[in-house]
């Protein structure tokens, strides 16, 4: 009897089979995108996929991962070493035109949010513009409190942006 209080002496329950396939199944896939570097159809991660130059994609959307931010940073050439940044998971804009790609903290800390991810593009033009936030508080300007300021801290900020994406962004096709 004591041999069935604790379990022991009795084989365990085993799970439905349908739901153990499935895990099975859905951790082979992910082993086997691991080890191709690439998903196909057959895989079961439709879309999910690591192309040569290390970033993960579900489609034109990249994955938000830290290793994602590192991969486009390196590609790019935005330095990234001794950068404290974040991935806020939950914060958006409120929909098309009203995107919230990320902001640089008063202590240099720079936050990407989600819509920094919706493509290759959007993450690498967001890491360049909040890099150039931080290197200006860097060099000792003024984090922006009040509004006029800030205003002129992201036209700044937005003109390099731009100069910036025009110099970079035949890499995007680049693997």
């Amino acid at each position: 009897m004591a041999g069935t209080a604790t379990g022991r002496g009795r084989k365990p329950a085993e799970p439905p089979s349908h739901n153990a396939g499935s895990v099975t199944q859905a951790q082979e896939a992910v082993t086997s995108v691991a080890r191709k570097g690439r998903s196909s159809t057959d895989d079961g991660l439709i879309g999910l996929r690591r192309e040569g130059d290390g970033i993960v994609r579900n489609k034109e959307k990249i994955l938000m991962s830290r290793e994602n931010v590192l991969a486009v940073a390196e590609k790019y050439g935005v330095d990234m070493d001794g950068v404290r940044f974040s991935l806020d998971m939950l914060r958006r804009g409120s929909g098309p035109g009203r995107e919230f790609f990320g902001v640089t903290m008063p202590d240099g800390e720079i936050k990407l949010a989600r819509d920094a991810f919706m493509n290759e593009e959007q993450l690498a033009r967001t890491l360049a513009h909040e890099r150039f936030h931080l290197d200006e508080l860097r060099s000792g300007y003024k984090f922006p409190w009040e509004e006029a300021a800030r205003a002129t801290y992201e036209s700044r900020a937005y003109a390099y942006e731009e100069r910036w994406w025009q110099a970079h962004k035949h890499l995007m096709d680049a693997e």
